[in-house]
This record gives structure tokens, sequence and C-alpha cells, in this order.
């Protein structure tokens, strides 16, 4: 494959992922139109732009600044082997700057759909105050609530899994799927001008209450890494996991799907893993470093017990649940709140940690964002704050950084106005 990794201006340039076969007949669908732009990871001084072009070919995209005082170029190429997929990574960008930008082939501007613009993250020790809206379980079907994200001002989106349903682990099947995903006009609209992380869950990781064993979990994992322009895909070409810092807030977004049931748990040999030694390793090097007030570990499945005959949650892997409160208890590291979605039903519980930790741990599930809830979901559970399956529903998540002490604004916010709850914790709370 040829590759046009370059730096231009600044700006590092990446191709799609390297394959060495095609599906025959994937790169034949669906090609009657773009994909995107969506805006990928971004940083305090780089960002990544994803976009699926019709045709194959050299794309280039510059940024300019507002003021358009400052451009920067860059190029990669679409070739049917990603299904044309390319996504571009720019550098040496300005910290907390906006900047307009723009997708050219053979020197001509492709028409814009509407606004495409991005911004750079705040400086890790900035006083600022940080938006980000959680969801999970999604249809690939128009929805107003991807508008309330932008009318609400977020700065950034994390799709929790289930987004979207594929239930196939067939490469042109699953690249399908995604191109509908993305093609949602609302959250289109949200992607050109906000940066969109997620990690997946069982049914766009293949099945339903699929572990690691799944066949053909390969093609998940490339169609997700062709798709989803994120700042690292797990480690070693296994899983998805990856992290991400915005102000006073450092998101690690879990892969609870590719290592799980694969190998012996890195806390207790005669008991299987949920994230596998390598992922495990990395989330307690991570927590460790984090200087981050508030450090949110998010993931598909929920972190206590659905009572269901699935066992895709926490508390089948409790060993590694319990180990990682004794792990955050004995480094002292404070901030955690764990998210979780997955059971159509929202739900907000508060653990006794105490004595583990040095603090209560809250867990914020959120799900689903289409409208087919589980009310049987909804079980008693000792540490539930509160609980509801309520359809369309979205998480935002406020951290504030400048006040006198740092603080976490949980919402819950449901599509059609009903009212539901919110809770704030300072740093204190969680030290």
């Amino acid at each position: 494959m040829k590759n046009l990794n370059r730096r231009i201006f600044g700006a590092t340039v990446v191709s799609g992922i390297t394959a060495s076969t095609v599906e025959a007949g994937a790169e034949a669908e669906d090609k009657e139109r773009p994909v995107g732009p969506i805006v990928g990871h971004v940083s305090t001084t780089t960002a990544k732009v994803w976009y699926r072009p019709t045709k194959p070919g050299v794309y280039e995209l510059q940024l300019h600044d507002t003021e358009r005082s400052k451009m920067i170029s860059s190029e990669t190429e679409a070739l049917p082997e990603n299904d044309l997929c390319v996504t571009w990574q720019v550098t040496n960008l300005e910290t907390a700057t906006t900047y307009d930008y723009e997708i050219l082939k053979d020197g001509v501007i492709i028409p814009k759909s509407g606004t495409q613009t991005l911004t750079t993250a705040p400086a890790d020790n900035a006083k600022t105050k940080v938006s980000l809206a959680f969801g999970s379980c999604a249809e690939s079907t128009p929805l107003e609530l991807w508008s309330q994200m932008d009318e609400h001002e977020t700065d950034g989106l994390v799709l929790l899994g289930d987004t979207p349903y594929i239930d196939s682990t067939d490469l042109a099947f699953q690249r399908k799927k995604h191109r509908e995903f993305l093609e949602i006009p609302e959250l289109a609209n949200y992607g050109r001008t906000h940066p969109v992380w997620g990690t997946w869950d069982d049914h766009d990781f293949g099945k339903n209450d699929s572990d690691g064993n799944l066949p053909g979990k390969e093609n998940s994992r490339r169609a997700f890494l062709e798709y989803r322009a994120l700042n690292s895909y797990g480690q070693a070409e296994a899983g998805i996991y990856t992290k991400f810092r915005r102000g006073g807030v450092e998101v690690f977004l879990l892969d609870t799907r590719w290592f799980a049931r694969t190998e012996s748990s890195p806390v207790d040999p005669d008991k299987d893993s949920l994230l596998g030694k390598r992922q495990w390793n990395w989330l307690l090097d991570a927590l460790k470093n984090s200087t981050a007030p508030f450090k949110l570990i998010a993931c598909g499945m929920i972190w206590d017990n659905k009572r269901n005959s699935e066992s895709d949650d926490w508390s089948t892997y409790s060993h590694e649940r319990e180990a990682l409160f004794e792990f955050i208890g004995e480094n002292a590291i404070s901030g955690v709140v764990l998210i979780g979605g997955d059971i159509h039903c929202s739900r907000w519980l508060k653990y006794k940690t105490m004595e583990q930790v040095g603090y209560e741990i809250h867990q914020f599930i959120v799900s689903p964002i289409h409208a087919r809830v589980i009310p049987t979901l909804n079980i008693p559970h000792p540490d539930l704050i509160k609980g509801a399956a309520i359809p369309n529903v979205w998480l935002r998540l406020d951290v504030d950084t400048s006040g006198p002490e740092p603080s976490l604004h949980a919402h819950w916010i449901q599509m059609k106005g009903r009212q539901m709850w919110d809770v704030k914790l300072t740093e204190a709370d969680l030290t």
C-alpha cells in the first residue's frame, strides 16, 4: 500500500489502516455520497479529522485559524483496502484555539454540508469549564437527541458502545453499519464541529453477550479502526482501549470485549479475565500517572450485576473490580467515577467503598439513546440512589476547575423533557 504519511506545515498526516487483503465486494457498497467529515480525537495541540469520500485518491485537509492568518495543510490517500476511509492528524496547533477546516480534491474544495470547525483542548491545568456528552445504545435513524448535545454546548461526545447495533463480524456488513451510523444527520452535524470518541460493547463488537472468543473479532476491530479517529487503539494490535484529557477531566475508555475470557485474570489465575493483563496494566499505570482532578473510567457494560440470563457485567468479573478498587485506595488515587451503559436503563449508584478506597465511588449508567427500554433491568441494589427505564437519554458531565475547588456535575437528560436527576461532586468528595 502506498503510504503518504508526511509532515507539511507542522501537520502529521496519517493514512488509513494497512491491510493485506480486501474482502470481495466490500469496497463496492454504498459509495454514492461521502460520509463525514467527523472530528476525532483532539488534544491541546493535535487533532484528527475523519472522512470517507466516494472515490479513491489523494485528499487534502486545510486548517485555518479564525482570522485566516495561518494555514495548515496535509494530504492522505483514500484506498479501497481501507473502505476509502481517511484520517488526517495535524500537530503543532495552538491550545484552546478554534480552526476552520476544509477538504480538497485536486485543488478543488469539496462542498460543505455545514460549519466545519474544531477547537483544541484547554491546557490541562487551566482554570476552565469542560462539558462532555455520554451515551450508549443507539440506532442509525434521525433523532433530535444528537442536536441537544450541541444545544447544551457540550465540548465533545463519548460513545459507550452499541453505537451502532451491528450483530455481525462480517467485514462488509460492519463497514456498512458504521457508515449508516455516521450518516445520521443530527450526529453528522455535531461531529463536524465536536470531537467524537468511543468504545464498543457487545452488539458493535459482533454479537449479544459476546466475549473475546468470538470468531471474526479481527474484522470488527479493523472496521472500528477505519471508522473511528481515536488517539490510540489498544496495544500490539489487540483491543481498542484508549484515553484522553480535556481540562480537569481524564477519560479512560475500556474495551470489555476483546480480552474477556481469553486468558487468566492478572489478579486471580484461577478465574477468567475481563480486561486481560495488557489492558489491566495499562489502566493501572494510566490512573496512577493521571494528574486530572477527575478520572472517568468508562465502558459499555455496567459495573454491578445485571441479574438476568447474561453474564456481561463487572459482577461476573468482580475479582478484577475489587482489585481495581483496592489499587485506587492503596495508591490514594482521587477523583474516580465509573460510567456504564448497555442495560436500556439509566441509574446512579454510590458504592460503599470508604474502607477500600477512602471515598465512595459513584457509577453513572446512561442508556438508551434509542427508545427501547428494559424496565426489568432497573433492579434493586443496596447502593442504588436513582434508577429509571426512560427512553432517549444522554448524560452531560460538566467539570469546572475555574473556582476555588474543582467540581463535577452530572445531568441525565431526556430528549422529551421528562424531569430526571443530577448530582454534583467536589474534588473533596472524591479524595
